[in-house]
């Protein structure tokens, strides 16, 4: 069985994706981390474990190409990016039948105490969010929600 990280080269190679070092670098550090993940976070790491100084920018397009790919939501609410729970599915991103977009529809529940983020794919929730959007005539750009508040762990 192939651990998270090989799953999502595998799936961002067959899309014909460019994975270079530095992409690799950043998937690494991503997936050592747990809530919400800021660049300046990954920058950090980046330059510690670089012999060479490592420009933001390079931080910043890395995290992007990620969340093209499905592997992070770039939410800009909390300034920051969430490792999608679908990530690294071996199935591909439509295992459990809410069609291909259903890893980019979510709602992302953050703790403001813990920082803790939960992904819930309520497809439900979305197809009426999504058919009251629609009656609206707004068009989305995002399809996530974030809800901030304290999880279970901190509240009690």
């Amino acid at each position: 069985m192939m651990d998270a990280k090989q799953t999502i080269l595998a799936q961002a190679r067959a899309a014909g994706a460019q994975v270079t070092a530095l992409r690799e670098q950043v998937l690494d550090i991503v997936l050592r981390q747990h809530g919400v993940i800021k660049a300046y976070v990954v920058l950090a790491q980046m330059q510690q474990e670089n012999a060479a100084p490592v420009a933001p920018p390079t931080a910043y397009r890395a995290l992007d190409f990620w969340a093209e790919q499905g592997v992070l939501h770039k939410v800009a609410a909390v300034n920051g990016y969430v490792l999608c729970s679908h990530a690294s599915h071996q199935c591909g991103h439509d295992c459990h039948g809410h069609g291909e977009h259903a890893h980019h529809q979510a709602f992302i529940l953050v703790c403001t105490e813990c920082g803790a983020v939960d992904e819930q794919s309520l497809s439900n929730e979305w197809a009426a969010l999504q058919a009251g959007v629609a009656a609206s005539g707004f068009a989305l750009q995002e399809e996530h929600v974030v809800l901030t508040g304290r999880c279970r762990q901190c509240r009690q």
